[in-house]
Parts: structure tokens; sequence; C-alpha cells
């Protein structure tokens, strides 16, 4: 995943590696066609518009065209046996007939097109490699500048430094729910149906909930009041969950202490800010490891 200078680039590595360690519950065993158009759509998508953000308008018909190849090869993947059975007989399916993204979305009831259920897969690898792979490019760079780079690094460690790094850089900056009922807020009316934004970013950082919000301090997990829990939203809450919220976790704790208790590092950044586009990501620059010894 280097460059020639063996350099891994920020705004891409975490995502590749994140594309590799979930291969096999994204399309588990499917054919070629259906591989290559993750990858496409990873590289032409996630990569390029939500998150360095330069070619969208290309982008954009590069995904049209993706998703009507997805909706494609679900039509020709042959029929699960769960499709066949009444409804009722169907209930009794079990979570080990689920074998990956494409099990999942084929699964789903209700009157759902092959092109539905393709927009829906394609959401589901955003969230798994987009958000997933731009965190763990987070965690590796501030365990890199605050010292967890080490042998002696431990996981309840990594489990902390991911909890911090998710705070103060949440990959899903902002989300965007529908009001339920008529309501305030802070005097401001909002109407059944509206839109509101939410600033993940902003509620991570507030310091009537966080104590010295702006500074990276792991060990305030070990201490965590009950607001703050509330206050923690790195991938939503309730019904529109990001639905990679517990292995992604698991994911970024395991990843992480692989490689900061594995490798050497140093990092190399252009600006100090974020670069914000759907998703939050580390500034342009590069990271470099090397094996410890």
């Amino acid at each position: 995943m280097s460059d020639s200078r063996g350099r891994l680039r920020h705004q891409r590595w975490g995502v590749e590696l994140v594309r590799r360690y979930f291969a096999p519950v994204i399309a588990h065993h499917r054919p070629t066609e259906l591989t290559s158009l993750v990858d496409a759509y990873i590289k032409s998508s996630v990569i390029a518009d939500d998150i360095v953000g330069r070619v969208a308008t290309r982008s954009h018909r590069s995904v049209r065209r993706i998703r009507a190849g997805f909706a494609e090869q679900l039509r020709r993947l042959p029929a699960r046996e769960s499709e066949s059975e009444t409804e009722s007989e169907s209930e009794a399916t079990t979570d080990a007939d689920v074998r990956d993204l494409v099990d999942v979305v084929r699964s789903l009831r209700g009157e759902l097109t092959p092109a539905d259920r393709a927009q829906l897969l394609q959401r589901l690898i955003l969230s798994v490699v987009g958000f997933t792979g731009v965190a763990l490019e987070w965690v590796v760079l501030l365990g890199i500048q605050h010292g967890y780079n080490t042998p002696a690094v431990r996981p309840d460690q990594l489990r902390s430094l991911v909890r911090e790094t998710l705070r103060l850089y949440p990959t899903a900056w902002r989300l965007v729910r529908e009001a339920a009922t008529d309501h305030e807020i802070r005097g401001v009316p909002v109407s059944k149906g509206e839109h509101v934004m939410i600033g993940t970013h902003a509620i991570h950082r507030s310091g009537a909930v966080w104590d010295r919000p702006w500074d990276f301090d792991p060990s305030r997990w070990e201490r965590l009041a009950d607001d703050q829990r509330r206050a923690f939203l790195p991938f939503g809450k309730g019904a529109e969950m990001c639905p990679a919220n517990g292995f992604a976790l698991k994911a970024l704790e395991h990843l992480g202490y692989l490689i900061l208790h594995g490798y050497r590092g140093t990092v190399r950044i252009r600006k100090r800010t974020p670069h914000a586009r759907t998703l939050l990501a580390p500034p342009a620059g590069w990271t470099r490891l090397t094996k410890s010894g």
C-alpha cells in the first residue's frame, strides 16, 4: 500500500488496508466481476469523492455506472434457499446464513429492486471500509505522535486511544436526522419532517461536557461520566446508527495494536487542520512505518 518511496499516503492507505481486512465479509467467494466493482467503487467514490473530494463530477458518473453493475451482478447470483421459502419459513433464517454484505442486502424484506439493493450495498461498503479506514489513519497518526508506537503498548491502552481519537476526530463529523415531531432547539422551532444537522465534531469538543475538551487525553476514558457517554456519537445513535459500530471499534483496536506494537513510525503532514469532506480525514501527508527490532 506504500508508494515508491515507502510512504503510506494519508486519505488512502487506511481505506486500502481495511478493504483487505474485511474482504471476507464484504463479498465472500463472489464472482470476480462483483469484487472488481467493490474495488472500483472504493477507488472512484469512497477515496476520490467522500474523502479527497477532488473529482466529484467524474466520480458521481462512475458511481451510477458501478451501481448499475452491482444491480446486474445481484440479479445473476443464484437464489438463496430462504428466498424460495414462504415468509413464515424464512423467519427462521439465522445469522449463519449471512456470510457477507451481499447476503445482507439480498436478505432484506420488502419490495426492493436490484438497483435499491445495489445502492444499499454501496452505503454499507462506505460505512465499513470508508469510515473505519479513515479512523485507522487517525489512530496510527495520533498513536505515533503521542508515543504509543512501542512494543510495550498494551491492548487496553489501544482501547482508550481509539475512543479518544474518535472523540477529537470523528470521521462522521456531522449527522443529519429527520425531526419526528414539532419541537424547539434552543428556541429555534423545528417542524416534523425537517432535517436537522448535528455537529458531532462540536459536541465532542464541548466544554460543557468534556474536561479540557481540546486536549488529547486517552486516560479520560478510564473515568467517563454518564453525560460524556451520552455525548459520544462517532457512529450516531438510535435506529440510524452506523452499522459498522461494534466491529469497527474492535477492528480499530486490533489493527491499531498490531501496527503500533510492531512498527516504529514517523509522520509528515502538510497542514494542521483535518480534511473535511463526507468524512473527516487526516491532513494530506504521509506515514512511514519500519518493523520494530
